[in-house]
C-alpha cells in the first residue's frame, strides 16, 4: 500500500507495534495455549456428493465449550472438508461435508486432536 507507513505509532517506532484508535496489538490479548492432545477413532459416513453430516458425541476428556479444535485425519480426505466443535463438556462432534463428484466413504481410522483455549 503505497504511502502508508507500518513502522510503529505513538512511540514504538521500530516495534512493529502500530496503534490505531486505542487498540495495541500488544495489550491485553492472550494467545491460545493446548489443553489437550490426543487421538480418537473416528469412522467417517459414507457422503454421497454435496452431503453434509455431524457425528454423534465423541468424547475428548478436558475439552469445553468455545474451546479451538484441530483435527489431523490419518489419510487423504479426499476433498471431504471437516471441522470440530464442543458440543458440551469433555464431548466434540465434527461435521463433513463431500465437496466431489462422487460418493466418498474414508475409512476408520486413528484421527489426532489438538484442544485449544484462550487463557
Amino acid at each position: 500500500m503505497p504511502g502508508v507507513n507500518f513502522q510503529g505509532t505513538a512511540g514504538n517506532a521500530g516495534l512493529g507495534i502500530v496503534v490505531a484508535d486505542g487498540f495495541q496489538t500488544t495489550s491485553g490479548i492472550t494467545s491460545p495455549k493446548t489443553v489437550v492432545s490426543t487421538t480418537i477413532t473416528f469412522d467417517p459416513p459414507s457422503l454421497t456428493t454435496g452431503a453434509f453430516a455431524v457425528s454423534t458425541a465423541i468424547t475428548v476428556t478436558g475439552v469445553a465449550l468455545g474451546d479451538a479444535i484441530e483435527l489431523y485425519p490419518p489419510y487423504d480426505t479426499e476433498g471431504v472438508i471437516y471441522q470440530a466443535s464442543p458440543s458440551a463438556a469433555n464431548a466434540i462432534k465434527i461435521s463433513l461435508i463431500n465437496t466431489n463428484s462422487a460418493t466418498k466413504d474414508l475409512a476408520s481410522g486413528t484421527w489426532g486432536v489438538v484442544v485449544k483455549r484462550r487463557g
